[in-house]
C-alpha cells in the first residue's frame, strides 16, 4: 500500500505554505516560481528512478551562498525524503 501515499490529500494550509515557500525562494533568488517548479519535478522524476520518494514531502530551496571568492551564488538545497531505497536502478 506505499504507492498510496503518493496520492494522499494534503490540506489547503499545507499547500498555502508550499505556495509560500516558492514565492519567497523565487523573490530571494531573482528566479520564478513557474522555474523552481519546473526544478522541483526534473528532481522528482530522476530520483524516482532509482528510489521510492514522498513526493508530498519534497521541499526546495535557493539559497545565497558565500563561495571561496567571496561573493554571493544561489545554491539549490532538496529535501527529498525516501520511503525506501529499493533496487529500482538499471545499470
Amino acid at each position: 500500500m506505499r504507492w498510496l501515499s503518493g496520492f494522499r490529500r494534503r490540506n489547503s494550509g499545507e499547500l498555502a505554505r508550499n505556495r509560500l515557500r516558492l514565492i519567497l525562494a523565487a523573490d530571494r533568488t531573482d528566479c520564478s516560481p513557474e522555474l523552481i517548479e519546473m526544478v522541483k519535478e526534473d528532481l522528482v522524476v530522476a530520483v524516482s528512478r532509482y528510489m521510492e520518494i514522498d513526493q508530498g514531502g519534497i521541499e526546495i530551496q535557493i539559497r545565497q551562498e558565500t563561495a571561496a571568492a567571496g561573493r554571493k551564488m544561489p545554491a539549490l538545497y532538496a529535501n527529498i525524503p525516501i520511503l525506501h531505497m529499493g533496487n529500482k536502478g538499471t545499470f
